[in-house]
Formats: C-alpha cells, structure tokens, sequence
C-alpha cells in the first residue's frame, strides 16, 4: 500500500484490534480530519465496530460547533469519552496481553 502516507500504513497493517485501538489513540486528530475516508474504510474493512463508534464520536467532536466556552455540547463530549474510554480498554488488554482481547 505504497499510495498511503506511513502514519495511514500503520493502520491498514494493523494486525488486530489491539493494534488498531492503539493507533487511534495515537494519531494526531489532524490526522483523523484530513483522512477520514481512507481511516473510516480501513477499520470498517476490519470490522473493529468499537473503533467505527470511537471514530464517529472524535469526528463528531471535532466538527462541531463550540459554544462560548470554546467546548463541543455536552452530549457530544460525553460520547467522546466513553467511546474513548472503550478504545483505551482495547488498547490495554492488547498491550497487556489481555485474556479478553478482542480477535482482529
């Protein structure tokens, strides 16, 4: 896959969800703007549903309007974070070699 940048490599490589979760809480959120198509593609390709919803919810984020206290609306921040916080629970299991890592 020579046509991708490297930090877009690194995803479409992954070899499990672990990985995957990792890469997502990695990447820098310009990153995740400017190619959310190819990353949307990979992750729906390797069927990783938690890092689809984790992905939504960053993009979501990142494009909404912000109010006087330059913050995205509640309910969006809230499903940031617990869909952040399921990512860093795949991320961790993988990294600690979890009895209930998820198969990528």
């Amino acid at each position: 896959m020579t046509s991708m940048l490297t930090i877009i490599e690194e995803l479409a490589d992954a070899p499990d969800h672990q990985a995957r979760a990792r890469w997502l809480l990695e990447v820098p959120l310009a990153v995740i703007i400017r190619d959310q198509v190819t990353i949307h593609r990979l992750l729906s390709a390797a069927g990783f549903h938690e890092g689809l919803a984790y992905f939504a919810a960053e993009i979501s984020a990142l494009s909404a309007t912000r109010g006087r206290d330059g913050l995205a609306p509640n309910t969006i921040r809230m499903t940031r974070e617990y869909a952040r916080i399921g990512i860093q629970i795949i991320a961790r299991e993988g990294a600690e070699g979890g009895k209930h890592a998820a198969a990528g």
